[in-house]
């Protein structure tokens, strides 16, 4: 009875050390934009969190989102993209092909899209989710089994958008960890660097898209 009285005492002590292991971790901060990392349930990678502010409305940043065959322009590493089947004006199914340095096989990804947006706080919610049998693998390319990023978009004063995002990746079959660790800081940054850039472009900065409410 004392033993397991002993346990009972120290389970709490043990559930605030694992909910400490999960706490996120500041990896770069540079130019506005925040990279965070914590241990995620594929250990051999790290969930990833981005926040930052742009000058920028939801209308602008989700007509970039939906502009899938642009992804090249400014999503790390991608070679192709291009929508497999769309549902609606908010949601999709889309195709990537992700560039890997040599001697590492590229990877592919079939995704669903969703984009929805709160009524009362205009919150925009961004949900990309892999369906790894969504579409038969291709020979020599390596398709990845886990990829799911949400986007928390919420609407500031003087046009501007605070961006809260979150990655959980697991990218299949072996990956060197100078590449890991590669994706894990420069991805992300050089990702929402370009992302800015191209919200300056007339055709996202002054887009309009019916479902969007700024």
């Amino acid at each position: 009875m004392k033993l397991y009285l002993t346990i009972l005492s120290l389970l709490p002590l043990f559930a605030g050390s694992l909910a400490a292991q999960k706490n996120w971790e500041l990896k770069k901060d540079q130019d506005g934009i925040r990279i965070y990392s914590r241990p995620g349930d594929n250990k051999r990678v790290d969930d990833m969190k981005v926040e930052m502010v742009l000058p920028a409305r939801l209308s602008s940043l989700a007509a970039l989102i939906l502009d899938i065959g642009n992804y090249p322009n400014w999503s790390f590493s991608t070679e192709k993209s291009y929508i497999l089947k769309k549902i609606g004006p908010s949601e999709l199914y889309y195709y990537t092909l992700i560039q890997s340095p040599w001697p590492v096989s590229k990877r592919d990804l079939a995704v669903h899209l969703h984009l929805t947006q709160d009524s009362v706080t205009r919150i925009l919610s961004i949900h990309t989710d892999e369906i790894a049998d969504l579409i038969p693998e291709k020979k020599g390319i390596i398709r990845v089994p886990v990829s799911i990023e949400r986007w928390t978009v919420t609407p500031l004063t003087g046009d501007k958008i605070k961006i809260n995002y979150e990655l959980k990746l697991d990218p299949g079959a072996s990956v060197p960890a100078w590449l890991i660790n590669m994706f894990a800081t420069k991805g992300p940054f050089e990702t929402f660097s370009h992302l800015r850039e191209q919200l300056k472009k007339p055709s996202y900065r002054d887009a309009t898209i019916p479902f969007i409410k700024n």
